[in-house]
């Protein structure tokens, strides 16, 4: 729902604001440049909600310039004349700022799984190698793309040339969804449907648009037809695998709440450190627990296949558990899935501690 939310917004704010973007657009690349980076910059911990939000799930994660990449991508063929003529309008100015919301996202995610990528890639699993690769081309691809955008470079260039080099967006538009398929397919393969709703939405989009592209150029319609069936293929595979997880969650819902109604408040513990295990966000949660006169009083996170982003909130359930010496704790907001992960491993290592 966050695309949708973000594909409305920037709609209503290119058509409020067009006639100062298209006079006054470096103003307007000046601005996303200082919310870019001060975005980069902000605290982890301590914004209000909703600073924290937009910072996070909405710039960080490069949900609007995800956004604004496809209002760009389905401008030529948008059913919607006046919609179409405003997108047709701004789409120079769009891609621009959408090329430069993106350095938040690859210096947020870059400066850990780039790094990796040359460093260590064994730390990494299939899934995110994949959407690095494709994320460092699709970089490549939008340098040229993104200079040639300003009107200043592209009127000194030869108007074929610069019609040829704007195909490489088609490209880029592609690995894009590959992108966005590779990471939410982590999750997804944990059983967390909701990932598999964000995809759908993006699936859609992608499907619609060949679509609309294969209605009006007939020359490529065999081209769009095959895309429509491979973006299918993906979707499915992951689909399957997402509700085959969600069905073992399920099952496994019941042992874990009969493993809370065990280990209670009132429950009895061994002393010693002990070792528990579940599936948090994005892979397996391990956490060891401390026991020291019959009560929790240390939890550490030993290994996780969680993102820091998630487990920067998720960890604020550690010292709830310990306080209140019970899992019956809240979950944090958009962290849900990883303090879930936390809750479950804690659980498991006091099976080992009770007596």
């Amino acid at each position: 729902m966050r695309l949708v939310a973000c594909l409305i917004v920037a709609l209503a704010f290119f058509a409020i604001l067009e006639k100062p973007i298209k006079k006054h657009a470096t103003y307007f690349y000046i601005a996303t440049i200082l919310i870019s980076i001060l975005t980069i910059i902000a605290p982890e911990k301590g914004l209000p909600f909703v600073v924290d939000y937009i910072a996070n799930d909405i710039l960080a994660r490069g949900t609007l310039a995800g956004a604004l990449f496809i209002l760009v991508m389905v401008a030529s063929v948008c059913p919607a004349a006046k919609m179409r003529g405003l997108l047709l309008r701004t789409r120079g100015e769009m891609a621009i700022i959408a090329a430069l919301c993106t350095l938040i996202h690859n210096i947020s995610y870059g400066q850990y799984y780039f790094v990796k990528l040359f460093t260590n890639i064994s730390e990494l699993d299939a899934q995110r190698i994949f959407a690095a690769v494709f994320s460092l081309i699709m970089i490549i691809l939008l340098i040229p793309l993104t200079i040639t955008s300003f009107m200043v470079i592209r009127k000194r260039m030869n108007p074929k040339k610069w019609k040829s080099l704007q195909k490489l967006s088609y490209v880029f538009y592609g690995l894009l969804f590959l992108h966005i398929a590779m990471i939410f397919s982590i999750s997804i393969f944990y059983g967390h449907l909701d990932t598999l709703f964000d995809l759908t939405v993006y699936a859609v989009i992608y499907v619609v648009y060949l679509v609309l592209r294969a209605i009006k150029y007939k020359k490529q319609r065999v081209v769009c037809i095959v895309f429509v069936v491979f973006i299918c293929i993906i979707y499915a595979v992951l689909a399957v695998f997402g509700f085959r997880a969600a069905r073992k969650n399920g099952e496994e819902a019941v042992e874990e709440q009969n493993t809370q109604n065990t280990v209670s408040s009132d429950a009895s513990y061994k002393d010693g450190t002990y070792e528990g295990s579940a599936t948090g966000h994005s892979g397996k949660m391990t956490v060891s627990v401390t026991i020291a006169n019959g009560e929790i009083t240390e939890i550490n996170i030993v290994d996780t296949g969680d993102d820091e982003e998630y487990l920067i909130d998720a960890r604020d359930v550690i010292p709830e558990i310990i306080e209140k010496q019970s899992l019956d704790v809240d979950t944090v907001s958009g962290a849900t899935h990883s303090c879930k992960g936390i809750i479950k491993a804690v659980g498991k290592a006091l099976e080992s501690a009770t007596e």
